[in-house]
């Protein structure tokens, strides 16, 4: 994938031991330029990448469905 270098997170499925259902799960690298923690709590601001990440990861899931 181009631009990789700029994906500062990580996904994992899971699955919800409640329901059953398999659920999407996404770790942070806390040291990551886009990711600041304050005494107000934590902000992300994800880069295009991370974006694109994302919504294949979630497209791919609602496919499995």
């Amino acid at each position: 994938m181009e631009g990789e270098n700029n994906i500062h997170i990580k996904l994992e499925i899971g699955k919800n031991p409640t329901t059953g259902e398999l659920q999407l799960l996404t770790r942070f690298d806390t040291s990551a330029p886009n990711f600041t923690k304050d005494t107000n709590g934590f902000s992300w601001s994800p880069t295009n990448e991370e974006r694109n990440f994302l919504n294949e990861a979630f497209d791919l899931m609602q496919k499995g469905r």
